[in-house]
């Protein structure tokens, strides 16, 4: 399996992670519950725009300066 398909697959539980959290918010009335819940969601969404970026980079094509480093390595 390749970087970019764990990537992917981290992406996509992260995601769902998310999704959870934005669910059980909808019903929680407690503010500490709440706040944590937040919290966890808020993370939760870093990981993933971390993750899309890491992704991206990894499946765009290299620039000419990265061509002309990997050369004379």
């Amino acid at each position: 399996m390749e970087e970019v398909d764990i990537l992917k697959d981290l992406l996509q539980y992260r995601i769902s992670n998310q999704l959870f959290y934005n669910e059980y918010l909808v019903n929680i009335r407690n503010p500490e519950v709440r706040q944590v819940l937040t919290q966890l969601r808020d993370d939760e969404m870093s990981g993933v725009v971390e993750l899309q970026q890491r992704i991206e980079r990894l499946l765009a094509n290299p620039g000419i300066i990265a061509k002309i480093f990997k050369k004379n390595l």
